[in-house]
């Protein structure tokens, strides 16, 4: 689990998965150990609208989707499916793509198609290397 779902479920841990519950969160980000990435923390699970600031400052609620967030991470699914599942269709994109520029370089055994091809197979990579921490 990484440590922005760690806070996170601590913070449904604190709230009891209510809502409407405050809690400040630099207690709660340094009682877990990760005060220096604060201002990290909280852009990323603000971001990803799993927390909402309050008008009290430091003071946070978790919400709808930070609730279903953390139970998947309880329940052992700690990974963002719907970016998961996005990186994996681009994948698969690339890797489609991949193959046809590599059906037009066997046609064509030009230095210009082989550069294009090598250049896709780097871009194959980076959607490979992007799906690596999720498994």
């Amino acid at each position: 689990m990484d440590v922005y779902r760690k806070i996170l479920v601590k913070l449904y841990e604190v709230t009891g998965g209510k809502q409407s519950n405050t809690v400040d969160f630099i207690d709660l980000v340094k009682g877990e150990g990760f005060y220096p990435s604060y201002d990290d923390i909280l852009k990323q699970l603000t971001e990803s609208a799993w927390i909402t600031e309050t008008s009290k400052q430091d003071s946070v609620q978790i919400t709808h989707w930070g609730v279903k967030e953390a139970k998947k991470a309880l329940a052992g699914g700690g990974v963002n499916s719907r970016e998961l599942e996005r990186n994996a269709n681009r994948l698969k994109s690339e890797i489609k793509e991949f193959l046809v520029m590599t059906e037009e370089f066997v046609a064509d055994l030009s230095e210009e198609k082989f550069k294009e091809v090598d250049k896709k197979l780097a871009v194959v990579k980076k959607a490979i290397d992007k799906l690596k921490p999720n498994f």
